[in-house]
């Protein structure tokens, strides 16, 4: 079996595909707060899982690395 070729992977793989999913990552992370924070504000008292924030945390930790791979790439 061949070894990958990095420049050879990157000529095939487009540039800013990590930045475009990235965005699409960003619009998902802030519906998940807005809507955990609408939760909130309807029935505090009631609400106690606040799972959407958690979830969004930790898509905001992987959007933040994929942002950085992405100009790291584009810069290349």
């Amino acid at each position: 079996m061949a070894l990958p070729d990095n420049n050879a992977f990157l000529q095939v793989w487009p540039e800013c595909f990590l930045m475009v999913l990235a965005l699409i990552e960003l619009l998902a992370v802030l519906l998940l707060f807005l809507t955990e924070l609408c939760n909130v504000a309807a029935s505090f008292w009631t609400t106690n899982v606040f799972a959407g924030g958690w979830c969004g945390l930790v898509m905001l930790i992987h959007l933040i690395f994929m942002f950085m791979n992405g100009k790291r790439v584009i810069q290349k």
